[in-house]
Protein backbone atom coordinates (compact mmCIF):
# COMPACT_ATOMS: atom_id res chain seq x y z
CA UNK A 1 0.00 0.00 0.00
CA UNK A 2 2.66 2.61 0.85
CA UNK A 3 4.43 1.86 -2.36
CA UNK A 4 1.37 2.23 -4.16
CA UNK A 5 0.41 5.89 -2.24
CA UNK A 6 4.50 6.93 -3.42
CA UNK A 7 3.78 5.68 -6.72
CA UNK A 8 0.46 8.15 -6.64
CA UNK A 9 2.39 11.35 -5.08
CA UNK A 10 5.16 10.97 -7.65
CA UNK A 11 2.48 10.66 -10.65
CA UNK A 12 0.84 13.54 -9.21
CA UNK A 13 4.17 15.50 -8.55
CA UNK A 14 4.87 14.95 -12.60
CA UNK A 15 1.83 16.08 -13.96
CA UNK A 16 1.39 19.25 -11.36
CA UNK A 17 4.76 19.99 -12.63
CA UNK A 18 4.29 19.64 -16.39
CA UNK A 19 1.11 21.61 -16.00
CA UNK A 20 2.52 24.64 -14.13
CA UNK A 21 5.56 24.78 -16.26
CA UNK A 22 3.09 24.42 -20.12
CA UNK A 23 1.14 27.43 -18.32
CA UNK A 24 3.92 29.50 -17.54
CA UNK A 25 5.52 29.18 -21.28
CA UNK A 26 1.59 29.95 -22.67
CA UNK A 27 1.48 32.99 -20.42
CA UNK A 28 4.84 34.19 -20.97
CA UNK A 29 4.17 34.34 -24.78
CA UNK A 30 1.74 37.03 -24.17
CA UNK A 31 3.00 40.17 -25.55
CA UNK A 32 2.29 43.46 -26.78
CA UNK A 33 4.42 44.27 -29.90
CA UNK A 34 7.58 45.75 -30.94
CA UNK A 35 8.22 49.29 -32.19
CA UNK A 36 8.11 48.62 -35.94
CA UNK A 37 5.54 51.36 -36.83
CA UNK A 38 5.43 53.13 -33.61
CA UNK A 39 2.97 56.07 -33.64
CA UNK A 40 2.99 58.36 -30.81
CA UNK A 41 2.48 61.94 -29.85
CA UNK A 42 4.42 62.46 -26.67
CA UNK A 43 4.54 66.29 -27.30
CA UNK A 44 1.15 67.90 -27.82
CA UNK A 45 1.43 71.33 -27.01
CA UNK A 46 -0.88 74.04 -27.96
CA UNK A 47 -0.42 76.69 -30.43
CA UNK A 48 -1.46 79.48 -28.08
CA UNK A 49 1.15 78.10 -25.98
CA UNK A 50 3.69 75.94 -27.17
CA UNK A 51 6.45 75.57 -24.45
CA UNK A 52 5.26 72.86 -22.55
CA UNK A 53 6.92 74.06 -19.25
CA UNK A 54 4.19 76.73 -19.40
CA UNK A 55 2.17 75.91 -16.24
CA UNK A 56 -1.09 75.83 -18.48
CA UNK A 57 0.47 73.03 -20.78
CA UNK A 58 -0.71 69.98 -18.40
CA UNK A 59 -1.58 67.74 -21.57
CA UNK A 60 1.80 69.07 -23.40
CA UNK A 61 3.59 65.78 -22.96
CA UNK A 62 2.33 62.32 -22.09
CA UNK A 63 5.57 62.11 -21.14
CA UNK A 64 3.80 62.76 -17.50
CA UNK A 65 0.82 60.47 -18.05
CA UNK A 66 1.49 58.27 -15.24
CA UNK A 67 2.04 61.39 -12.22
CA UNK A 68 -0.39 61.30 -9.29
CA UNK A 69 -0.89 64.82 -10.42
CA UNK A 70 -3.50 63.59 -13.36
CA UNK A 71 -7.66 62.46 -12.19
CA UNK A 72 -8.96 59.63 -13.64
CA UNK A 73 -11.03 62.53 -15.68
CA UNK A 74 -7.66 64.33 -16.88
CA UNK A 75 -6.44 61.14 -18.26
CA UNK A 76 -8.56 59.99 -19.85
CA UNK A 77 -9.04 63.67 -21.48
CA UNK A 78 -5.58 62.72 -22.46
CA UNK A 79 -5.77 59.68 -24.21
CA UNK A 80 -8.95 60.87 -26.45
CA UNK A 81 -6.06 63.93 -27.56
CA UNK A 82 -3.39 60.90 -28.45
CA UNK A 83 -6.15 58.78 -30.20
CA UNK A 84 -7.54 61.36 -32.09
CA UNK A 85 -4.46 62.02 -33.75
CA UNK A 86 -4.00 58.36 -34.70
CA UNK A 87 -1.57 57.04 -31.81
CA UNK A 88 -1.28 53.31 -31.02
CA UNK A 89 1.53 53.80 -28.21
CA UNK A 90 1.91 55.99 -25.79
CA UNK A 91 5.52 57.18 -24.50
CA UNK A 92 5.74 57.52 -20.33
CA UNK A 93 8.43 58.32 -18.02
CA UNK A 94 9.03 55.68 -15.20
CA UNK A 95 10.37 58.51 -13.04
CA UNK A 96 10.52 62.42 -12.58
CA UNK A 97 10.85 62.89 -9.40
CA UNK A 98 12.27 66.35 -8.93
CA UNK A 99 9.44 67.94 -11.45
CA UNK A 100 9.81 70.86 -13.36
CA UNK A 101 6.82 70.62 -15.84
CA UNK A 102 3.62 71.48 -14.67
CA UNK A 103 2.20 67.61 -13.89
CA UNK A 104 4.40 67.79 -10.92
CA UNK A 105 6.16 64.63 -10.10
CA UNK A 106 6.20 61.07 -10.88
CA UNK A 107 7.55 58.59 -8.33
CA UNK A 108 5.00 55.68 -7.73
CA UNK A 109 6.80 53.06 -9.99
CA UNK A 110 4.06 50.63 -9.44
CA UNK A 111 2.01 51.47 -12.61
CA UNK A 112 0.25 47.95 -13.12
CA UNK A 113 -3.27 49.80 -13.05
CA UNK A 114 -2.59 52.30 -15.79
CA UNK A 115 -0.75 50.19 -17.97
CA UNK A 116 -3.83 47.92 -18.27
CA UNK A 117 -5.93 50.79 -19.18
CA UNK A 118 -3.25 51.97 -21.99
CA UNK A 119 -3.11 48.70 -23.26
CA UNK A 120 -7.13 48.13 -22.83
CA UNK A 121 -7.55 51.66 -24.49
CA UNK A 122 -5.30 50.62 -27.90
CA UNK A 123 -2.16 52.97 -26.17
CA UNK A 124 0.77 50.61 -25.80
CA UNK A 125 3.51 51.47 -23.43
CA UNK A 126 6.82 52.81 -24.31
CA UNK A 127 8.78 53.52 -20.77
CA UNK A 128 11.42 56.11 -20.57
CA UNK A 129 13.56 55.17 -17.81
CA UNK A 130 15.88 57.83 -16.67
CA UNK A 131 14.32 61.47 -17.73
CA UNK A 132 15.92 64.92 -18.60
CA UNK A 133 19.01 66.37 -16.95
CA UNK A 134 16.69 69.09 -15.36
CA UNK A 135 14.73 66.15 -13.04
CA UNK A 136 18.28 65.30 -11.80
CA UNK A 137 17.69 61.42 -11.43
CA UNK A 138 20.71 60.72 -13.55
CA UNK A 139 22.66 62.04 -10.44
CA UNK A 140 22.28 58.93 -9.04
CA UNK A 141 25.37 56.16 -9.17
CA UNK A 142 25.09 53.73 -11.90
CA UNK A 143 24.17 50.69 -9.68
CA UNK A 144 21.07 52.25 -8.74
CA UNK A 145 19.84 52.73 -12.14
CA UNK A 146 20.71 49.64 -12.95
CA UNK A 147 18.05 48.65 -10.01
CA UNK A 148 16.01 50.25 -11.43
CA UNK A 149 15.76 48.76 -14.72
CA UNK A 150 15.55 45.73 -13.17
CA UNK A 151 12.65 46.22 -11.17
CA UNK A 152 10.70 47.76 -14.01
CA UNK A 153 11.64 45.23 -15.87
CA UNK A 154 10.18 42.75 -13.56
CA UNK A 155 7.31 44.43 -12.35
CA UNK A 156 5.86 45.36 -15.93
CA UNK A 157 7.54 43.96 -18.66
CA UNK A 158 4.53 41.91 -20.30
CA UNK A 159 2.80 45.25 -20.50
CA UNK A 160 4.98 47.57 -22.75
CA UNK A 161 6.02 47.36 -25.73
CA UNK A 162 9.76 48.84 -25.57
CA UNK A 163 12.23 50.85 -23.41
CA UNK A 164 13.64 54.31 -24.03
CA UNK A 165 17.02 54.33 -21.68
CA UNK A 166 17.08 57.65 -21.38
CA UNK A 167 15.91 61.02 -22.70
CA UNK A 168 18.57 62.97 -24.67
CA UNK A 169 21.26 60.42 -23.18
CA UNK A 170 24.50 62.67 -24.01
CA UNK A 171 23.47 65.43 -21.74
CA UNK A 172 24.02 63.13 -18.74
CA UNK A 173 26.23 60.21 -19.75
CA UNK A 174 29.32 58.87 -21.47
CA UNK A 175 28.95 56.71 -24.44
CA UNK A 176 30.15 53.86 -22.12
CA UNK A 177 27.98 54.52 -19.14
CA UNK A 178 24.97 54.27 -21.96
CA UNK A 179 26.35 51.11 -23.62
CA UNK A 180 26.07 49.57 -19.81
CA UNK A 181 22.85 50.75 -19.70
CA UNK A 182 21.64 49.50 -22.96
CA UNK A 183 23.40 46.08 -21.76
CA UNK A 184 21.78 45.65 -18.68
CA UNK A 185 18.34 46.25 -19.83
CA UNK A 186 18.61 43.81 -23.08
CA UNK A 187 20.12 41.30 -20.92
CA UNK A 188 16.74 41.22 -18.39
CA UNK A 189 13.99 41.74 -21.46
CA UNK A 190 13.51 40.84 -24.75
CA UNK A 191 11.42 43.96 -25.53
CA UNK A 192 12.76 46.38 -27.82
CA UNK A 193 15.33 48.91 -26.35
CA UNK A 194 16.16 52.24 -27.95
CA UNK A 195 18.93 55.33 -27.09
CA UNK A 196 16.91 58.99 -27.31
CA UNK A 197 19.78 61.62 -27.53
CA UNK A 198 20.18 65.31 -28.13
CA UNK A 199 19.21 66.85 -31.89
CA UNK A 200 21.81 65.06 -34.37
CA UNK A 201 22.94 62.03 -35.43
CA UNK A 202 24.84 60.92 -32.26
CA UNK A 203 23.80 63.64 -30.41
CA UNK A 204 25.34 67.20 -29.26
CA UNK A 205 28.82 65.54 -29.25
CA UNK A 206 28.19 63.64 -32.42
CA UNK A 207 29.11 60.45 -30.73
CA UNK A 208 27.23 57.53 -32.79
CA UNK A 209 28.80 54.92 -30.42
CA UNK A 210 26.10 55.83 -28.20
CA UNK A 211 23.85 53.41 -30.14
CA UNK A 212 25.72 50.47 -29.75
CA UNK A 213 23.84 47.35 -28.87
CA UNK A 214 20.69 49.58 -28.95
CA UNK A 215 17.81 47.79 -30.97
CA UNK A 216 16.02 51.06 -31.97
CA UNK A 217 17.69 55.32 -32.47
CA UNK A 218 15.05 57.43 -31.12
CA UNK A 219 16.07 60.47 -33.31
CA UNK A 220 15.50 63.46 -32.52
CA UNK A 221 15.48 66.64 -35.26
CA UNK A 222 15.53 69.48 -33.62
CA UNK A 223 14.89 72.72 -35.10
CA UNK A 224 11.17 72.35 -33.24
CA UNK A 225 11.73 74.84 -30.08
CA UNK A 226 10.77 78.39 -31.86
CA UNK A 227 9.52 79.57 -35.16
CA UNK A 228 6.75 77.39 -36.41
CA UNK A 229 7.72 74.30 -33.48
CA UNK A 230 8.23 72.09 -36.53
CA UNK A 231 11.62 70.74 -37.59
CA UNK A 232 12.99 72.26 -41.69
CA UNK A 233 11.86 69.29 -43.93
CA UNK A 234 15.39 68.75 -46.04
CA UNK A 235 17.06 69.26 -42.57
CA UNK A 236 14.72 66.43 -40.69
CA UNK A 237 15.19 63.94 -44.14
CA UNK A 238 18.77 64.45 -44.50
CA UNK A 239 19.70 64.00 -40.95
CA UNK A 240 16.97 60.78 -40.91
CA UNK A 241 19.41 59.19 -44.26
CA UNK A 242 22.35 59.89 -42.17
CA UNK A 243 20.93 57.82 -38.92
CA UNK A 244 20.15 54.99 -41.38
CA UNK A 245 23.52 54.65 -42.71
CA UNK A 246 24.51 53.15 -39.01
CA UNK A 247 21.99 49.83 -39.92
CA UNK A 248 19.89 50.41 -36.91
CA UNK A 249 16.11 50.75 -37.27
CA UNK A 250 15.22 54.72 -37.06
CA UNK A 251 12.12 55.88 -35.16
CA UNK A 252 12.23 59.54 -35.99
CA UNK A 253 11.11 60.70 -32.58
CA UNK A 254 10.99 64.30 -31.76
CA UNK A 255 10.43 66.90 -34.45
CA UNK A 256 7.61 69.61 -33.18
CA UNK A 257 6.50 70.41 -29.73
CA UNK A 258 3.05 70.53 -32.11
CA UNK A 259 2.32 66.78 -32.17
CA UNK A 260 -1.62 67.60 -33.47
CA UNK A 261 -0.86 69.99 -36.15
CA UNK A 262 -0.81 69.45 -39.69
CA UNK A 263 2.34 70.45 -40.50
CA UNK A 264 3.66 68.32 -37.69
CA UNK A 265 1.91 65.54 -39.20
CA UNK A 266 3.06 65.80 -42.85
CA UNK A 267 6.34 66.04 -41.84
CA UNK A 268 5.78 62.47 -39.81
CA UNK A 269 4.69 61.05 -43.33
CA UNK A 270 7.70 62.55 -44.91
CA UNK A 271 9.68 60.80 -43.25
CA UNK A 272 8.14 57.58 -42.87
CA UNK A 273 8.14 57.56 -47.00
CA UNK A 274 12.23 58.09 -46.15
CA UNK A 275 12.82 55.15 -44.77
CA UNK A 276 11.65 55.76 -41.00
CA UNK A 277 10.15 53.10 -38.89
CA UNK A 278 8.19 54.83 -36.59
CA UNK A 279 6.77 58.56 -35.34
CA UNK A 280 6.65 60.25 -32.22
CA UNK A 281 5.25 63.89 -33.20
CA UNK A 282 2.50 62.85 -35.16
CA UNK A 283 1.43 61.76 -38.64
CA UNK A 284 -1.23 60.65 -41.48
CA UNK A 285 -0.29 57.30 -42.88
CA UNK A 286 -0.67 53.98 -41.18
CA UNK A 287 1.64 52.16 -42.47
CA UNK A 288 5.59 53.05 -41.39
CA UNK A 289 7.80 50.92 -41.09
CA UNK A 290 5.63 47.99 -40.24
CA UNK A 291 6.82 44.50 -40.19
CA UNK A 292 4.97 41.82 -42.22
CA UNK A 293 3.72 39.26 -39.13
CA UNK A 294 2.76 35.46 -39.48
CA UNK A 295 -1.52 35.13 -38.62
CA UNK A 296 -1.40 34.87 -34.69
CA UNK A 297 -3.17 31.37 -34.25
CA UNK A 298 -5.16 30.68 -31.44
CA UNK A 299 -3.77 29.85 -28.41
CA UNK A 300 -5.19 26.47 -28.14
CA UNK A 301 -3.69 25.85 -31.60
CA UNK A 302 -0.25 27.03 -30.91
CA UNK A 303 0.00 24.70 -28.19
CA UNK A 304 -1.91 21.36 -29.71
CA UNK A 305 0.83 19.20 -28.75
CA UNK A 306 1.42 20.44 -25.28
CA UNK A 307 -1.94 20.27 -23.91
CA UNK A 308 -2.85 16.93 -25.84
CA UNK A 309 0.59 15.89 -24.06
CA UNK A 310 -0.82 16.66 -20.52
CA UNK A 311 -4.32 15.14 -21.01
CA UNK A 312 -2.13 11.97 -21.55
CA UNK A 313 -0.22 12.75 -18.86
CA UNK A 314 -4.02 13.39 -17.13
CA UNK A 315 -5.11 10.04 -18.09
CA UNK A 316 -2.39 8.30 -16.82
CA UNK A 317 -2.70 9.71 -13.42
CA UNK A 318 -6.21 8.61 -13.70
CA UNK A 319 -5.65 5.15 -14.34
CA UNK A 320 -2.58 4.91 -11.73
CA UNK A 321 -5.08 6.07 -8.94
CA UNK A 322 -8.05 3.88 -10.57
CA UNK A 323 -6.12 0.90 -11.54
CA UNK A 324 -7.62 -2.90 -11.10
CA UNK A 325 -6.39 -6.09 -11.33
CA UNK A 326 -5.37 -5.47 -15.14
CA UNK A 327 -2.08 -3.04 -14.82
CA UNK A 328 -1.60 -0.35 -17.28
CA UNK A 329 0.28 -0.66 -20.44
CA UNK A 330 1.63 1.73 -22.69
CA UNK A 331 3.12 1.44 -26.32
CA UNK A 332 5.01 4.21 -28.88
CA UNK A 333 5.04 3.22 -32.33
CA UNK A 334 7.53 4.87 -34.27
CA UNK A 335 8.68 4.79 -37.81
CA UNK A 336 9.76 7.30 -40.93
CA UNK A 337 5.81 7.63 -41.54
CA UNK A 338 5.38 9.12 -37.90
CA UNK A 339 4.51 8.03 -34.42
CA UNK A 340 1.81 6.84 -32.15
CA UNK A 341 1.62 6.83 -28.42
CA UNK A 342 -0.71 4.49 -26.57
CA UNK A 343 -1.98 3.91 -23.30
CA UNK A 344 -4.33 0.91 -22.49
CA UNK A 345 -6.03 0.12 -18.98
CA UNK A 346 -8.79 -1.92 -18.20
CA UNK A 347 -11.66 -0.65 -20.39
CA UNK A 348 -9.65 2.56 -21.41
CA UNK A 349 -7.82 3.08 -24.24
CA UNK A 350 -5.91 6.21 -25.70
CA UNK A 351 -4.34 6.93 -29.10
CA UNK A 352 -2.78 10.05 -30.30
CA UNK A 353 -0.54 10.55 -33.42
CA UNK A 354 0.69 13.62 -35.43
CA UNK A 355 -2.93 13.34 -37.68
CA UNK A 356 -5.31 11.93 -35.11
CA UNK A 357 -6.46 11.12 -31.32
CA UNK A 358 -8.72 8.58 -30.56
CA UNK A 359 -10.20 7.88 -27.11
CA UNK A 360 -11.79 4.88 -25.94
CA UNK A 361 -13.72 3.08 -23.01
CA UNK A 362 -15.17 -0.10 -23.16
CA UNK A 363 -18.40 -1.04 -21.20
CA UNK A 364 -19.54 -4.49 -20.31
CA UNK A 365 -22.92 -5.86 -19.12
Amino acid sequence: MKEYMKDCIKSFGVVFIYLCVLFCIMYASISYGDLFGVRSSFLTAEKAHPRIFDWRNKYGTSLMYLSPSYSVEERTHFRSILKNNGDTHIDLYAQARNGHLPAGELHLYDYTHEFNVLNDDGLKPVLWLIPESKHGEYKQPMSAHLDFQNQMVARHDKQVAGYVVCLECDEMFSAEQVNVLVANLKSKTGKPVAVHLAPGVGGFKKDTRYYKGADFIYLQIGDHLSGDYVADSNMAVTMLKEAMTLGIPVVANEYSLLSTSEQARALGDLLCQNGAVGTGNGRNVTMCGQRETKKKKEWYQEYEKELVVTGIAAATLYVMLNRNEEEPTFQLDANDNGYELGLNSGGYNLRYSEDRITATYRIEF
